[in-house]
């Protein structure tokens, strides 16, 4: 009966205050020595830069998140990185993508977030992407809970030449946040409790092709 249900995942961009008042559950790191993927109710991840984070969901049945680091280490394990995603939710029916930087030093940061990109466009049927921060010095944080299936996101930049960091605000500043976004036609974008349609940006709800 539940395959049979279109489930919409709420996915809400606040400021760093609300984001802290909101934030519950187990964390997820993403160094080497701490969990990096984690099946829970409630997840968190902090500090997504070059990283990739997200996570795989079944609404209101299971959820696993993850944050991977864009190193060596995680490009010679990548297939066992990905088959422990799918181990514990094997047929996810929502999922979202965050990070990537496209930095000098950093040279396997896109490549990581594409190749993830690629297998979850295969393996899920509603995915959510926001990918590659576009400046520098920017940065997103998540929280999911599996009891309302909502994601809150709190994402930052500062432009060439700016002292103070952006929140995300309004639709503006997610698009200077980031390169690429599409949200799944199954989700549900707010900014600031604002909800954000189609009618806002038609491109960013086309739908994802498999490839």
């Amino acid at each position: 009966m539940q395959q049979n249900i279109s489930f919409t995942s709420n996915i809400k961009f606040v400021d760093g205050y609300h984001f802290l008042k909101l934030r519950k559950g187990d964390r997820i790191g993403y160094k080497h020595n701490e969990v990096n993927i984690l099946k829970s109710n409630k997840f968190y991840s902090e500090g997504i830069r070059t990283c990739t984070g997200g996570g795989v969901i079944t609404p209101y049945l299971e959820a696993e998140g993850f944050h991977f680091l864009d190193d060596l280490t995680n490009k010679k394990n990548f297939n066992i990185l990905i088959n422990s995603l799918f181990r514990f939710v094997k047929n996810p029916k929502h999922g979202l993508l965050i990070g990537s930087k496209e930095l000098d030093k950093y040279p396997l940061s896109t490549e990581q977030f594409q190749k993830i990109k690629q297998i979850f466009k295969q393996r899920i049927p509603n995915l959510t992407i926001f990918e590659k921060h576009k400046h520098i010095n920017s940065e997103s944080n998540y929280y999911y809970n599996l009891e309302n299936d909502t994601w809150i996101i709190y994402s930052t930049f500062r432009k060439p030449n700016e002292l103070n960091s952006h929140t995300i605000k309004n639709l503006e500043d997610l698009k200077e946040c980031f390169e690429s976004i599409q949200i799944s036609p199954q989700d549900k974008l707010f900014i600031n409790n604002k909800r954000i349609s189609q009618i806002d940006n038609p491109t960013m709800f086309d739908y994802i092709e498999k490839t």
